[in-house]
């Protein structure tokens, strides 16, 4: 083995390794937050009754989810300055992260909106509530309790897939795994560390999202 090469991990890379771990719930937390702006103007738009608002956003949403997250990062990162845009890694990460996750949420929240009964939509409607005042007064509230469950569980999935922008050289969780493994060779014990911060990352998101159901349950 090359003298270079170190065989144990040191305070320099425990540091590089919670730098990771922070880039990381940066970027699923920028994805997510933008991503849900979007979804909720798609999901809106897929729940409407004008066919004319609801088949682009259907279309918006199959092409998102039937494609890779990784073909979309690299349409982001590569093909975006062939147009003359020069995008930087961090942008990158988050725009792809936040076109995936909005289709997803799109559909939780257009759930969500399908969920409240019809009820209630004409009781707005007999009270003289145009449709904005009932979205907003109505069923956003409602269809909000039946959204958190599977929207935390849409972050859980984004945060392991976040791993994915590793491969345009974003300092995240699994990037530094790389580098600290072609540094000390100890690769076990590097994606070991790795898989314990992604595990305390999800695991109690996974808690909170089975507490969510159990609480949050339309009718209980």
């Amino acid at each position: 083995m090359p003298q270079y090469v170190q065989d144990r991990l040191n305070i320099y890379d425990a540091l590089l390794l919670f730098q990771g771990l922070g880039n990381t719930i940066l970027l699923c937390v920028a994805g997510l937050g933008l991503g849900l702006v979007i979804a909720l103007v798609v999901g809106l738009a897929r729940a409407a009754q004008p066919r004319w608002l609801a088949w682009p956003a259907a279309m918006y949403i199959e092409i998102i989810r039937d494609s890779p997250l990784l073909m979309q990062l690299y349409l982001v990162f590569f093909a975006l300055p062939l147009l003359g845009l020069n995008v930087p890694i961090f942008v990158a990460g988050v725009a792809a992260l936040m076109l995936n996750s909005s289709a997803f949420m799109a559909e939780i929240v257009r759930a969500g909106i399908q969920a409240v009964g019809k009820d209630q939509l004409d009781a707005a409607r007999g009270l003289g509530m145009n449709y904005i005042q009932t979205m907003r007064h109505v069923v956003i509230p409602q269809a909000f309790r039946v959204m958190i469950p599977p929207g935390v569980g849409l972050l859980i999935g984004l945060i392991k897939d976040s791993s994915i922008v590793s491969v345009i050289s974003y300092i995240e969780l699994t990037r530094v795994g790389q580098i600290l493994t072609e540094k000390t060779f100890r690769s076990f014990q590097v994606f070991g560390i790795v898989a314990a911060l992604y595990f305390a990352m999800c695991y109690p998101l996974s808690r909170l999202a089975l507490y969510a159901e159990r609480r949050l349950k339309v009718g209980g």
